[in-house]
């Protein structure tokens, strides 16, 4: 499936099999596509943790309010940033020559973050979301489907999946095979309202 394929056939799916189960070695392949997404001087401020387990489905289900996908999809994915990712500069810029180059951007990016919380918030925010398109762009090569939900409880979800104080939830991907029937069809905008050439 091409890219504009798989933009024009996405939906958000709110109905899954619940009988379908996704093997890690997918979910790998899945996911070595995903952290190619872009982020701001590479620091990938994203994080995932998939859930499969029943049990704690369920308890996602609960923090989302009831949602039913939730606790139908193969897996729940919590879409999380790590808002102190600018701390791991020097890691992600490791395939920069060591050196007065590599020092430099590691200093840039320090100071470009540093005492910012609401900058870092922000930047952590729009990684993990970059990310989160690129999942959804990538599940229909497997024969899945998703759904992005902002509908639950931050601080139920955190607990559940035992999320760490620098990392916050940023949305959930439910992921998994689609039952039966075709998706409520979406409307759009039209480009003259949203779009302006320059």
């Amino acid at each position: 499936m091409d890219v504009a394929q798989a933009i024009l056939s996405r939906r958000s799916i709110k109905t899954f099999d619940p009988d379908h189960e996704i093997d890690d070695a997918t979910l790998r392949e899945i996911f070595d596509l995903v952290t190619r997404a872009p982020s701001s001087f590479n620091l990938q401020h994203w994080r995932f943790i998939v859930v499969r387990d029943q049990d704690r489905k369920d308890r996602l289900r609960t923090a989302s309010f009831g949602q039913r996908h939730v606790g139908e999809a193969s897996a729940v994915v919590v879409v999380a940033a790590r808002l102190d990712a600018h701390e791991d500069a020097a890691r992600v810029q490791s395939h920069v020559p060591e050196g007065e180059q590599r020092a430099g951007l590691v200093k840039t990016i320090q100071g470009f973050y540093a005492n910012k919380p609401q900058f870092q918030r922000d930047e952590a925010i729009r990684s993990a979301s970059l990310a989160a398109m690129t999942l959804m762009l990538v599940a229909p090569s497997k024969g899945l489907a998703t759904c992005p939900m902002i509908g639950f409880d931050p601080a139920q979800v955190t607990e559940i999946v035992d999320l760490p104080d620098n990392c916050l939830p940023v949305m959930l991907v439910v992921l998994g095979k689609p039952a039966a029937g075709e998706p409520f069809p979406t409307s759009r905008l039209p480009l003259a309202e949203v779009v302006k050439f320059l």
